[in-house]
């Protein structure tokens, strides 16, 4: 019974390692979190067991005694780093690069609202209000996480009605913002419009290239049932 008491502090040291690297790590990959608490504790004993592996070899090297307290608070920094860092270079182009030449074509996001809105360019959606009889348009800012029908929040929109035209223009206004339900829609469009220097040199290429051209005519398209 004392060999296991002894062995508490330790334990103890890895479940609230691995728990803060596993908490920061999710937050930063948009990941929603297991409700299951058993695999919680067993995630949480394992990465804190290797980080704390990995930080006793670092110390181990460095000449110098370091006090128990400040070499406590160290290892949470050094935690929270090392999963901010793995986050974002796990969902990194640069990685998902790296998957497709290993032959592995897939998406590290789970998420599929978040995947189809992180690229290179911004985000811009449009949807189909027959309800009220207008379209709306903007720049896409967040999206709710794990939910197919996500909601939306736009800014730089603008509302136009089918039959008068314009009624809204809010499209040089950063700040003023609305709430999109997309559940409520049955056509939700998404586009990324490209700087207009790297949209000619693309449509140029695309004269010579006819399948290209196609291609870059095509825009996403949702219908929800």
């Amino acid at each position: 019974m004392s060999d296991l008491i002894s062995y508490l502090p330790d334990v103890i040291i890895y479940i609230v390692l691995g728990f803060i690297f596993i908490k920061v790590y999710r937050f930063v990959s948009v990941i929603k979190n297991p409700s299951d608490y058993k695999h919680i504790l067993t995630e949480s004993l394992i990465y804190g067991f290797i980080l704390n592996s990995i930080y006793n070899l670092i110390y181990s090297m460095i000449p110098i005694n370091i006090n128990i307290y400040i070499g406590r608070i160290c290892m949470i920094l050094l935690t929270v780093a090392a999963a901010y860092l793995s986050a974002r270079i796990v969902y990194s182009q640069l990685f998902t690069n790296i998957l497709c030449k290993l032959n592995i074509h897939q998406t590290p996001i789970k998420d599929f609202w978040v995947d189809i809105t992180q690229g290179e360019y911004s985000s811009y959606i449009t949807v189909i209000d027959d309800k009220h009889q207008s379209i709306i348009r903007g720049k896409i800012k967040l999206i709710e996480t794990y939910n197919n029908r996500p909601l939306i929040q736009i800014s730089n929109y603008t509302t136009t009605d089918f039959n008068t035209g314009e009624i809204n223009n809010q499209k040089n206004n950063d700040f003023e913002t609305i709430v999109i339900d997309t559940s409520k829609y049955s056509e939700v469009y998404l586009w990324h419009p490209q700087p207009k220097a790297e949209k000619k040199s693309e449509e140029s290429q695309s004269k010579h290239n006819p399948i290209k051209s196609i291609l870059n005519k095509i825009k996403t398209k949702f219908h929800h049932d």
